[in-house]
């Protein structure tokens, strides 16, 4: 790829939820209005070479931050190759570049990747052309309360370097699809034959309860050799569904479930890794998409930039695209009230939906989109006459994004990838209850079923050794600590301390019969705070305080790991407030002594953390 970089633009990103990815088509529409020729790569997949010529094009890089402060899975090979003790000094000499971060403040691992990736392309010579940008999700506005100010900031000084040759183009200029949909042509029988083999798949998948095992064995094969004629050698393997229990009590009003996965060929993992699955849409969402965009059911081919994912096919039809590939039950981004805006012919909702999709009208957004949770589905209902051409199709509608669990097992013996996920039902002031799409996608999944399955690295990790390991995981923060457990217990390694918290040990105690009796065999010293149960409402950093002595022992003597997992609403920054208490009270440290020694344990790694919202 050799650019003519007198207005080439490049927009790299680094994303593991497609937020960064949004933020950079984003800018590469803003680029093309500017009259640039712009081109969108994750960090992993651009020709780094590019950015190490004499006079490479002006290059906006767009990341994200994940667990405690590490770069995306897509960026993660362009990092290291720019961490090479062999890079000069003045390696990117002639790049002009910007940096934008997404991230969360309430982390305190807040863009560091973004900061990091900032200071790495100065210390090899390249000049920023505006100063780094920090979008925060804890603002009010979101990621846009710091991404509108930045980006007005950047056009204004990437027009001083490349001055417009005319008017800025109109709002409502967008470039030609990124990824063409367009009826197939010469593809209708190889399309609707894998349109016919799925739905004999469906009809399979459904009859697979009553088979036998060998039976499914064959099915399982059969579905590995057409993943890999579509091009899905993505280090995933088949796996058979063979557990769906509900952990929690029938009348708790949380449905946590105990899922258990036999994989079909070799899978390995550590505890602490994660499970990463795809889920699929119900077919009933499906339909009503294809409904309202008032389409019926074709065969069709995907054109244009190579980096689409390979496990989109390039062929294939739209009822596959809306049940497999298109996240059309997420609540949308402003780019979609944008794009939505320009392809829109009636004047009323076009107006509409410019207010949604303008600076000005983020607070609206806010009130009608984000909080109450409307998904895609909802708005295209709110705006009947407003609908995407078919070519746009990918540009507009989101794909599925991969989930990750973490494996509440260890690879032993026969392995079995054992998952511990909370059902999301929860209400808004919309009338339908807010559901989450892969955990409902599992909870309907009947045992024989098959799925694709991969193990990414997690952020926590045991140590080799046997000093003492204590853990907090309130609710299904408890799921890699199940792994953590059985791993210590197999190699027979020192002490392990579990906090765990739930409402009432009738209700949702996840694991109580399974973890009793690592307690009774001496194996887990168990910690419980029954928040609804107790009196005054315990959690798990109240019982961290009552047993400061020993933590303290363990920490500061036998030089203990502390690991703590969980929802991140308030709990991990409570944790830590304990843990440094801890060492207040045990070592005598003042309080902003007692705050470095914690922070010292998380940057030797003896501090972990690994939670989500």
């Amino acid at each position: 790829m050799n650019l003519d970089c007198s207005r080439e633009l490049v927009v790299l990103f680094g994303s593991q939820t497609g937020c960064a990815e949004d933020t950079a088509r984003r800018i590469a529409r803003q680029a093309h209005r500017r009259y640039f020729t712009t081109h969108v790569h994750s960090m992993d997949s651009f020709d780094r070479t590019i950015l190490f010529q004499a006079t490479p094009p002006l290059t906006i890089f767009v990341c994200s931050t994940t667990g405690q402060g590490s770069e995306p899975s897509n960026m993660r090979k362009f990092w290291r190759f720019l961490l090479r003790k062999s890079l000069p000094h003045d390696a990117l000499s002639g790049l002009r570049f910007a940096v934008f971060g997404l991230g969360d403040s309430h982390y305190d691992g807040f863009n560091f990747a973004a900061k990091r990736l900032f200071r790495r392309l100065k210390a090899l010579g390249a000049r920023e052309i505006v100063g780094r940008g920090d979008g925060d999700d804890a603002h009010y506005l979101g990621l846009d309360g710091a991404l509108d100010p930045w980006l007005d900031r950047l056009w204004a000084e990437v027009e001083a370097i490349h001055p417009m040759p005319r008017e800025i183009m109109p709002e409502d200029t967008v470039p030609e699809p990124v990824f063409r949909v367009e009826p197939a042509v010469g593809g209708e029988e190889r399309a609707m034959g894998r349109a016919e083999e799925r739905a004999e798949e469906r009809d399979m998948e459904r009859a697979m309860e009553s088979t036998t095992e060998s039976a499914e064995e064959r099915a399982m094969d059969k579905d590995t050799d057409k993943d890999k004629a579509v091009g899905l050698d993505d280090g995933s393997v088949a796996a058979r569904l063979v557990l769906n229990e509900r952990l929690t009590a029938a009348d708790h009003f949380q449905d946590v479930r105990h899922l258990q996965f036999a994989p079909q060929a070799r899978l390995s993992w550590a505890p602490g890794d994660t499970c990463v699955l795809r889920p699929s849409n119900p077919p009933s969402a499906a339909a009503a998409f294809l409904h309202a965009m008032r389409w019926a059911d074709q065969p069709v081919a995907i054109a244009g930039s190579s980096a689409l994912p390979q496990w989109v096919p390039r062929h294939t039809t739209l009822w596959h695209l809306a049940e497999h590939c298109l996240d059309i039950t997420a609540v949308p981004r402003r780019s979609f009230f944008e794009l939505l805006r320009v392809f829109s012919d009636h004047p009323a909702e076009r107006d509409r939906l410019a207010e949604l999709a303008s600076t000005q009208g983020q607070d609206d957004l806010l009130a009608y989109c984000v909080r109450p949770q409307r998904t895609i589905l909802e708005v295209l209902d709110d705006f009947p006459h407003s609908r995407v051409p078919l070519r746009y199709l990918l540009d507009v509608f989101p794909l599925i994004n991969e989930r990750a669990y973490s494996i509440s097992s260890h690879a032993t013996g026969e392995p079995r990838v054992d998952l511990t996920v909370a059902v999301v039902e929860h209400r808004t002031v919309m009338q339908a209850p807010r559901l989450g799409l892969c955990s409902q996608w599992l909870r309907r999944m009947q045992v024989g079923e098959a799925v694709r399955m991969r193990v990414e690295r997690g952020t926590m990790r045991l140590p080799d050794d046997a000093r003492p390991v204590i853990m907090v995981g309130p609710g299904t923060g408890i799921a890699a600590f199940m792994a953590f457990i059985g791993c210590r217990r197999e190699q027979a390694r020192g002490d392990s301390l579990l906090f765990f918290g739930c409402r009432r040990s009738s209700a949702d105690f996840l694991y109580e019969q399974q973890l009793r009796k690592w307690v009774d065999e001496g194996w887990l010293t168990l910690f419980c705070a029954f928040s609804r149960e107790d009196e005054g409402a315990a959690y798990v950093q109240r019982r961290i305080g009552e047993n400061w002595c020993v933590l303290w022992e363990m920490i500061s003597e036998r030089g203990a790991m502390v690991y703590v997992s969980g929802s991140a609403n308030g709990m991990p920054q409570d944790v830590r407030r304990a843990f440094v208490d801890v060492a207040v009270r045990g070592g005598g440290l003042s309080e902003g002594d007692a705050l470095a020694y914690v922070r010292l344990m998380e940057k030797q790694g003896r501090y972990q953390e690994e939670c989500w919202y």
